[in-house]
């Protein structure tokens, strides 16, 4: 017998699937979260939390109390033959986290299961999937518990399983790659030597690397490849270890302590396919790779944060279908990047030939001295770079520059040659939207623009520009209406001005930003007149400048449904 159904079967309690049913939950969906293990795997295991990945936990509402348990490290150090091969540094990132969070799995996973447990869910521990079968209607799995087997029903289902899914063995889906020839140690220890807690430090000898992360309370990760004609299985001593780390770093470091020691292999595979029509696959059970750039665990979750949002407003009707065609579409692409990258970053880091070594260093030393380089490089660790300008989801319209207006971009409502140029410099359509403060009329002090916006829904940013004229607002008082006609409270409208008072042409009703020091003009290239349509994970779905309320309409049509009666919570 059956129990009631459920919106969303998740299938593995690790980041990613903690991640997932927290938002799902946020989201107002039910959610059953089952794991096989008896209990989290104590180990450290992935310890680098990034820069995207705490401002999406930022909106969760955990990421202070996830760095309250962290080590803050503020840029990486490349050294070779003892002198400096290269430096990045993250102090100069365009976030308000500046930094790599160093913390290991287990306590990131506290945090997640925390949160889980206020919005009222739970993990369900050794209960193991053993089958299922999906129909138009939703799917029925199979689940073995210690005591006994039962059959469940639900609208969907993810699998954020893990490297060996069993999600993914269910949906037969081919999981491609290869595994890498080189084989590495890990090791979990305490470090007595004189060099920096705040940095990553990676050296690079003719025996190999090691590279160093600092992790709370004084310990350190080391990542080593293995020694040439390395065929050990047990995983290494605290002798061993120590020996190779002395090798290759040139210093006198003692090493103590060792808490957790591995010998293991890297591949890199990935799904061709991350939906099978009611069925999902996200984290490690869709992509495996190298552990270079930290970059495993912070996929997965950003992985859950776009699936959430999708499957939220299809399953409460909000949505069309088609909407969740693009979670692979977009998440695919990401996932294929990290593999091309850390598998780039792993065979340059590897190469064991001196003439190849040589020039790696020289060709490291040469890009990182150029700033751009640098914190371009910085970005992309960050994940600050992960974006979907080519997803199906992002569109954009601006004239061009020769139909622009000479003039300043007070003189008008059109679009001057300068304004068309900062708008299109300014954050583009499928990137993360950018941030600044400014204040809600008829309220006091300044908040965050993004700490303002309703994450659950779709929001629309009208901003007013230099010039103001009737008409102008008019316009804006016809685009809210005709959007809110049609979508009801699935999209949210905003109205921002630089002005220092609530325009009195504008509705009532219509919420109005106040941006007197231009934070938010400056950030989103609104000069003159233009709109911003943010998904609800405040990525940018479409803009236009100026604001048009037929393409913005046209835009929205193939995605939401119309009705002006949404669920708050979709």
């Amino acid at each position: 017998m059956m129990d009631s159904p459920i919106d969303v079967l998740v299938v593995g309690a690790g980041p990613t699937g903690l991640t997932l049913a927290c938002e799902l939950l946020h989201r107002g969906l039910t959610v059953r979260v089952v794991d096989a293990a008896e209990a989290p795997l104590p180990w450290s295991r992935a310890v680098g939390v990034h820069a995207r990945t705490l401002e999406i936990l930022h909106r969760m509402g955990v990421a202070e109390e996830l760095i309250a348990k962290g080590q803050k490290l503020h840029g990486a150090t490349l050294w070779s033959g003892g002198e400096t091969l290269a430096r990045i540094d993250f102090a100069e990132l365009d976030t308000a986290f500046p930094f790599l969070l160093c913390v290991p799995q287990p306590d990131t996973e506290a945090v997640l299961l925390g949160l889980l447990e206020r919005l009222g869910g739970r993990v369900e521990r050794a209960v193991a999937l053993r089958s299922f079968r999906q129909d138009g209607g939703g799917v029925t799995a199979v689940l073995a518990g210690a005591e006994a087997t039962e059959t469940v029903r639900a609208a969907w289902m993810v699998g954020c399983d893990g490297a060996h899914s069993a999600v993914r063995r269910g949906l037969d889906l081919s999981f491609e790659g290869e595994t890498y020839e080189d084989r590495f140690l890990l090791a979990d220890v305490s470090i007595a030597w004189d060099t920096r807690d705040d940095r990553v430090s990676t050296y690079f000898s003719d025996d190999g690397l090691v590279a160093c992360f600092p992790l709370p309370a004084g310990r350190w990760r080391l990542i080593f490849t293995a020694p040439a004609g390395d065929d050990a299985t047990a995983a290494p001593s605290l002798a061993e270890v120590q020996a190779i780390f002395a090798k290759r770093s040139g210093n006198g470091g003692a090493l103590s302590d060792l808490t957790w020691s591995s010998r293991f292999r890297i591949h890199c595979r990935q799904v061709t396919q991350y939906r099978d029509d009611r069925v999902f696959i996200a984290g490690d059970a869709a992509h495996i790779h190298s552990p270079v750039g930290g970059q495993g665990m912070n996929t997965g979750i950003q992985d859950a944060h776009n699936l959430a949002w999708k499957l939220a407003q299809v399953h409460h009707g909000v949505a069309r279908g088609r909407l969740l065609d693009s979670y692979h579409d977009e998440r695919h692409a990401v996932g294929q990047s990290v593999l091309r990258s850390t598998d780039a970053a792993t065979k340059v880091g590897t190469v064991r030939m001196p003439a190849a070594r040589a020039v790696r260093d020289q060709v490291a030393r040469m890009l990182t001295s150029f700033e751009v380089i640098q914190h371009r490089v910085a970005r992309e660790v960050a994940e600050l770079t992960v974006g979907y300008e080519r997803s199906a989801l992002s569109g954009e319209h601006s004239q061009g520059i020769l139909q622009g207006r000479i003039g300043a971009a007070s003189g008008g409502e059109t679009p001057t040659v300068a304004s068309i140029r900062s708008f299109d410099g300014a954050v583009a359509a499928g990137q993360r939207a950018r941030d600044g403060r400014a204040t809600r009329a008829g309220e006091s002090g300044t908040r965050a623009l993004l700490e303002t916006l309703d994450d659950r829904r779709w929001n629309l940013l009208l901003f007013d520009g230099r010039s103001d004229s009737p008409d102008g607002y008019a316009r804006f008082a016809a685009i809210a209406g005709a959007v809110r006609s049609r979508y009801g409270e699935a999209v949210d409208v905003t109205v921002i001005t630089p002005r220092s008072a609530r325009p009195a042409e504008l509705p009532d009703g219509l919420a109005v930003l106040l941006d007197p020091d231009a934070e938010l003009e400056r950030a989103f290239g609104a000069e003159t007149e233009c709109a911003y349509l943010l998904r609800p994970d405040l990525y940018v779905g479409y803009r236009c400048q100026p604001a048009d309320e037929g393409r913005l309409l046209a835009y929205l049509r193939p995605l939401l449904r119309v009705t002006s009666e949404q669920p708050a919570g979709a």
